[in-house]
């Protein structure tokens, strides 16, 4: 039985990992000297209350090679092939980690996949992996799977603020698309494994709408999320007025908690809307 490991950008919620038995590989998180690892050290909710409070950026970093290779080591014990899921190389040095620990790890094939992209739509990509895995399917056929649904998934992300961006340095493109305009809602998304700009908004309001717009645009849909950070009302209520929109029903839009790795540069107002387009 092929294993599989993404890392914990994926924010996979817990039912799904374990349903699944998806391995989690955990970025970290540092707050000046103190360093922690991203959903185990520190809860989702402790980390954002922890940003808007402390007076310390929070940098954050890929995991060590030698994290990857203890979980390739455990699951080598269990099967003799790993599928390895990782957030976009130009986005992190992820990826690079896990192929550099892929050799350290005898008699089990390692199949390192970048997916040029970030959070839910990597989640979809390993339950879908898994559902293969379990249907019979061959590795080569699984990861030409992983890479459709790479290429027909979507995320957009409304940010309250640019002041998350701009403290953790990552504000690069979306500043030259703002110039100096600061007092704005940024809409980004991420796009063939870029952080890319959409366009500037002057109100939550007119930013909600427009995400709805974009996703309407996305139709018809086989999955559907939304994506917040610590504000869940948010999440909640965009959840449903995506159901009331008719892109898909409720139940099966699912509200999830984006982790202190992306929220150190999103902030604790952040937003997403995230999905899979159909074929």
């Amino acid at each position: 039985m092929i294993k599989v490991v993404v890392d914990s950008t994926a924010d996979i919620p817990d039912d799904l990992a374990q349903q699944f038995d998806i391995r989690i590989v955990p970025l970290n998180v540092h707050f000046g000297d103190e360093t922690l690892r991203d959903g185990i050290d520190i809860t989702k909710d402790e980390f954002y209350q922890r940003l808007v409070e402390s007076n310390v950026t929070p940098k954050t970093s890929a995991p060590t090679i030698g994290s990857f290779v203890e979980t390739y080591e455990q699951l080598a014990k269990e099967t003799d092939t790993i599928l390895s899921l990782h957030l976009g190389g130009k986005l992190s040095a992820t990826v690079t980690a896990a192929r550099q620990a892929a050799p350290e790890v005898s008699h089990v094939h390692i199949e390192i996949v970048d997916t040029n992209s970030i959070a839910t739509p990597i989640t979809y990509m390993a339950v879908a992996a898994v559902k293969a895995i379990r249907e019979g399917k061959k590795l080569d056929e699984i990861v030409a799977l992983v890479h459709n649904i790479a290429q027909r998934s979507f995320l957009y992300i409304g940010l309250d603020t640019l002041k998350y961006l701009e403290r953790g340095g990552r504000i690069g493109r979306v500043r030259a698309f703002l110039g100096t305009l600061l007092n704005v809602k940024p809409l980004i998304e991420v796009r063939d494994g870029e952080v890319q700009p959409v366009e500037q908004v002057r109100t939550s309001k007119r930013l909600q709408e427009r995400m709805l717009e974009l996703t309407r645009g996305q139709m018809p849909l086989e999955e559907l999320a939304v994506l917040y950070t610590a504000d869940l009302a948010l999440a909640q209520m965009m959840a449903n007025r995506l159901a009331e929109a008719e892109l898909l029903p409720r139940e099966r839009i699912r509200v999830i908690q984006m982790g202190g790795v992306i929220g150190t540069h999103i902030g604790p107002g952040g937003v997403g809307i995230t999905g899979v387009h159909r074929a």
